[in-house]
């Protein structure tokens, strides 16, 4: 017995020592695994991986500069197929202020390859490094690998320093391929405080805070470290990327937000808040409340010529959105502070999110609304960490109305959506109700259903083997929205539209012109094949423009499925059957209605019509992960169904 222990004790050792040296952290080297691996074990499909990513954060002084923060950082990554060559590309984005700036330092970086049995490296020139102008205060460092192909290694590291301590970035463990080991060690002194917010960590495979006793001096500081150490070991690719708010709210990441300074001197400055300070903070900042204060006293000048006398509340609510939208342009930019003062706002006529939805709040309530504003992350920023009250999560800012007890939100940005639409992006989210000495959080909804009726009028020409088809579109919701967002007053627009996304040659468009809480119309005609066999003729109902790929593709799911708005979808088609034609083949009758999804499909013949109907729609806008093959099934069910075809045979 004791000699099987030894045996196996030794086996184990063994074992061991091999897994140690498949990889090395030594810089400028490589394993002969690391070079001839072809496949990710754990992941076969990967199109690369990471063997490692290191990081450490610290502060070091320097005469010129003072105090810095540094952030080192060296990764490793194999390349395993053709289409992982994109992750031998690098950014490093980095901020500039004033007289002072953030810097990358040394910037070093490998390419190994094994040729003719030979390996190869091949060094980074300075040449492949692009600098990228992102705007006046942002740069990014753009690092393109040399010699990069199917079987590389590539190995890079580099130092940010930066004086603005709110800087540091944070560190993300995760990625979409597989991360073999990734570790940070901070390295803390005692006058900067950092709360850190681990997102898609359970447990730290590595974690341990250890004091330092060496003192460190600069100038009249003299301080003693703290190292924490942070690891996380054979990290899963992230794949839930289909339909989830931010891939930021679910990646394995560690996120450090500075909490207190502590003054050398004595003394101490809290920099963590609390939810109604902050809301005190915003309506005290004179690019927030006092904005809106501003706007209340500009609105005396501007009410009076809106007609607003008589009108119902909710009336003067889209009166006043509708004025916003009309009179000031969106600039593009998301902000929750206003970045111009109001009179240059008013002069330009455009502004960021912030100007003209502070503005809008301010009208609002200048004509006796209750009125509030709300602050909140857009989905692909990601979500707020409810625990953690710092202003930088908020990126956007909206109006909340209260009307005999109803709640609508009110974007001014996009002239093309109703006053009680929102764009998707603030959809789905939680927002701050900017109130004084107040916390209180609303869930930020939309109801309405995004639907598109398709109407189609088929008449065959079997010599010719196609079909003359018009068709008339309707859509309401975010579909009416994107097709407005195309038509944007010219037909041909819309032609160009339906050329690029369905592949269709439309003869004419032509537009019917509703207000935007009506359905968007418009319709057009176009030829369609028909396959011609024998004396058979095989025919699409819906002329190949019903869902024909599953938007469900994944073999399991752990998020939630966000749709972000509810969806349905119908098509209505009239088939004329040509002369000397009778029917041979009809679809049968077809339903689904279960707490996911509906369906509904039926056939009828009409003497010499065949008028075909067919709806699906979504029940929820929200599905929990466990209803994520259901969902994938019923839509494989779906499609199938909606490529059903009428066959004609002559008589």
């Amino acid at each position: 017995m004791k000699k099987l222990i030894s045996i196996l004790l030794f086996l184990f050792l063994c074992l061991k020592g091999y897994t140690q040296d498949k990889y090395t952290q030594d810089p400028g080297k490589v394993t002969q695994h690391e070079m001839t691996l072809k496949e990710y074990p754990e992941d076969p499909d990967a199109e690369a991986f990471v063997i490692y990513d290191l990081g450490e954060y610290y502060f070091s002084g320097r005469e010129s500069r003072g105090l810095l923060l540094f952030m080192k950082r060296k990764i490793k990554i194999k390349i395993l197929k053709q289409a992982g060559v994109k992750y031998a590309t690098f950014e490093i984005p980095y901020y500039i202020e004033d007289r002072d700036w953030e810097e990358i330092e040394s910037i070093n970086a490998t390419t190994y390859n094994y040729v003719d049995g030979t390996l190869t490296k091949s060094v980074l020139d300075s040449k492949n490094i692009f600098e990228e102008k992102v705007s006046d205060k942002v740069r990014i460092k753009k690092i393109t690998m040399p010699d990069v192909r199917e079987g590389s290694v590539v190995e890079i590291a580099y130092t940010i320093s930066t004086p603005y301590y709110f800087n540091m970035r944070k560190w993300e463990f995760q990625r979409k391929i597989p991360v073999v080991y990734s570790k940070l060690r901070y390295r803390a002194i005692p006058y900067y405080e950092y709360t850190y917010i681990a997102k898609g960590i359970q447990k730290f495979d590595e974690f341990k805070s250890e004091a330092q006793n060496d003192e460190i001096r600069f100038g009249q500081l003299l301080y003693k470290e703290m190292i924490y150490d942070f690891g996380l070991k054979n990290i899963a690719a992230f794949k839930d990327e289909e339909y989830i708010t931010s891939e930021k709210d679910y990646m394995a990441s560690l996120d450090f937000q500075m909490s207190k300074i502590n003054y050398p001197t004595g003394g101490s400055k809290q920099i963590m808040t609390t939810w109604p300070e902050m809301c005190n903070d915003f309506l005290k900042d004179a690019d927030f409340g006092k904005y809106i204060q501003n706007s209340e006293k500009e609105a005396k000048k501007i009410l009076p010529a809106l007609n607003l006398a008589g009108k119902s509340q909710i009336e003067q609510v889209e009166i006043i959105s509708d004025y916003v939208k009309t009179k000031y342009n969106w600039n593009g930019i998301y902000g929750k502070y206003a970045t111009s003062k109001l009179s240059d706002f008013l002069k330009q006529q455009t502004g960021n999110v912030a100007n003209i939805n502070l503005f809008l709040t301010g009208l609002l309530k200048a004509s006796g609304l209750e009125v509030y504003p709300v602050v909140l992350s857009t989905r692909k920023n990601g979500m707020i960490s409810e625990g953690h009250p710092f202003q930088h999560f908020f990126n956007y800012v909206i109006s909340e109305v209260k009307i005999d007890g109803q709640i609508y939100f009110i974007d001014a940005t996009e002239p093309l959506l109703h006053f009680k639409n929102l764009p998707s992006r603030s959809i789905n989210v939680r927002g701050l109700v900017v109130k004084p000495k107040t916390e209180e959080w609303v869930a930020i909804r939309q109801n309405n259903v995004s639907t598109i009726q398709h109407n189609f009028d088929l008449r065959i020409s079997p010599e010719e083997n196609n079909s003359e088809v018009k068709a008339i579109y309707m859509s309401l919701g975010e579909d009416s929205y994107i097709f407005r967002s195309n038509y944007l007053g010219k037909d041909e627009n819309l032609q160009k539209y339906l050329k690029d996304k369905y592949k269709i040659d439309a003869d004419t468009v032509s537009v019917t012109t509703t207000p935007l809480d009506k359905p968007f119309i418009f319709s057009f005609s176009f030829r369609h094949p028909v396959e011609n066999s024998g004396d058979k003729i095989f025919i699409h109902p819906f002329c190949n423009l019903s869902i024909d790929d599953n938007p469900f593709k994944q073999t399991k799911r752990t998020l939630p499925i966000d749709l972000t708005y509810l969806q349905s979808k119908t098509y209505k088609s009239v088939i004329n059957i040509p002369k000397g034609y009778k029917i041979e083949h009809m679809p049968k009758p077809y339903a689904i209605n279960d707490n996911l999804v509906s369906m509904n499909y039926s056939v009828i013949n009409n003497s010499d019509k065949i008028l075909v109907e067919a709806s699906y729609a979504y029940k929820q806008n929200v599905y929990d992960a466990k209803s994520y093959i259901s969902l994938k099934m019923s839509f494989a069910d779906i499609i199938k169904q909606l490529s059903e075809m009428v066959i004609l045979v002559k008589e």
